[in-house]
């Protein structure tokens, strides 16, 4: 078995920056990448997807997907995308087996400059992350009350009205969905306002109560319960002529730890949390008048990944292939217990359900059910999940008179 000292790994690494690695295999986002900084986005080559989540940061010598939490350095990128062994992946990078150690006084070296690039990118990634919280903060302060707008016909025709609480929720007449498009002659993209219209507002908070971010649902005035339908200008038009959807939803602010909080009761031990704010909400409405809603608090995940929190490492999917033809890789079922950001679940609860929707990829919605069982499970607390029926989510279930 071929060994390699971490000295010629650590060369082998700052020999080839992460981003010259990945790069020939992703199309890089100009709008949000800063190659100056050595920060870089792209869609993931590991997963199919429309919205760029995978962040690679040359200066930590690592890339992570928020999307399906693949993460790693240049050695780790190889072994996953292309199948190499370990063995194999720094050989492709220049590792030689039998290099000469180096001294002490460069090890030495080398660790000092890779702890100050580290400590430089952590500051700067902080610095991000409040400058996109205060613009959440932004939009949310925009809102106003839902009662008698077309907000209450779109939550009223999601069978969430009456609701027996007060939700949290903001509606805005006139909300801009920035998009972007490539302009001939330029590197960068152009940011424009593709259109402008109605939609619902929801803050996240982290742990202690603190603003996080701001959830936004674009509706269709015209059909009561629905979601806007409008065209990529920017995609690739299909088969038929038509081109995909854009999303209907966005979030901004920071998301790793924070929640939505449709209702938190003053004494609660038992906690309901989805993935979306609608999937929560039906639960609520359905649990109204029943022993257990005295004592249930009903928080949103705001994403899959977010519900599990972070894998330890990642599992071959049984059927999806990535863009290089080999297994898709998921965040697995064994958490990272060291996750820092990971949601906080309040000691008071005995009783947890998180809620998977069965109109996403079944195999990766069980990765994260069992991910947050391991997770929240305690000798004095319950794990339950729960999740829906092939092609429904629990909306579609309380639109039909089921109880979640």
């Amino acid at each position: 078995m071929k060994r390699f000292s971490d000295a010629e790994l650590q060369r082998v690494k700052d020999r080839h920056p992460i981003s010259s690695i990945i790069g020939p295999h992703v199309t890089w986002d100009r709008a949000k990448t800063q190659p100056g900084k050595g920060d870089f986005w792209a869609c993931c080559p590991f997963h199919g997807e429309k919205s760029p989540s995978f962040h690679c940061e040359d200066p930590k010598q690592r890339y992570h997907c928020f999307g399906c939490g693949a993460a790693g350095d240049q050695i780790r990128f190889l072994q996953d995308f292309k199948g190499m062994s370990f063995a194999e992946a720094v050989e492709a990078l220049g590792g030689d087996a039998e290099a000469e150690p180096l001294s002490a006084e460069e090890v030495a070296r080398q660790a000092a400059e890779t702890a100050r690039r580290r400590e430089q990118a952590e500051a700067e990634a902080e610095r991000r992350r409040r400058e996109e919280i205060a613009r959440a903060l932004k939009i949310w302060n925009l809102g106003g009350r839902v009662s008698g707008t077309e907000g209450a016909g779109y939550v009223r025709g999601r069978g969430l009205l009456p609701c027996p609480v007060s939700l949290p929720i903001r509606f805005v007449p006139h909300l801009k969905y920035w998009h972007q498009r490539k302009v001939p002659g330029q590197k960068k993209p152009e940011l424009f306002v593709l259109f402008s219209g109605p939609a619902l507002l929801l803050p996240a908070t982290f742990a202690d109560g603190s603003f996080a971010g701001v959830h936004m649902t674009w509706i269709d005035p015209a059909r009561p319960g629905k979601k806007i339908q409008i065209e990529d200008p920017e995609a690739e038009p299909n088969a038929d002529g038509t081109r995909p959807l854009v999303a209907p939803r966005k979030y901004r602010g920071s998301q790793r730890g924070a929640t939505l909080k449709l209702w938190t009761p003053e004494r609660f031990d038992r906690l309901v949390m989805g993935e979306g704010w609608e999937t929560t909400a039906s639960p609520l409405v359905a649990e109204f008048g029943m022993p257990v809603f005295e004592r249930t608090a009903y928080w949103v995940a705001i994403s899959l990944q977010n519900l599990g929190g972070k894998a330890v490492a990642s599992v071959d999917h049984p059927e999806l292939l990535n863009t290089a033809g080999r297994p898709l890789k998921v965040p697995g079922p064994v958490p990272d217990l060291s996750d820092p950001r990971a949601i906080a679940i309040p000691d008071c609860v005995r009783e947890f359900l998180p809620l998977g929707d069965g109109d996403s990829d079944r195999f990766t919605v069980c990765q994260v059910l069992e991910r947050a069982k391991a997770r929240y499970q305690t000798p004095d607390r319950v794990v339950s999940p729960k999740l829906a029926p092939d092609g429904m989510d629990f909306n579609d279930l309380l639109q039909e008179g089921a109880s979640a």
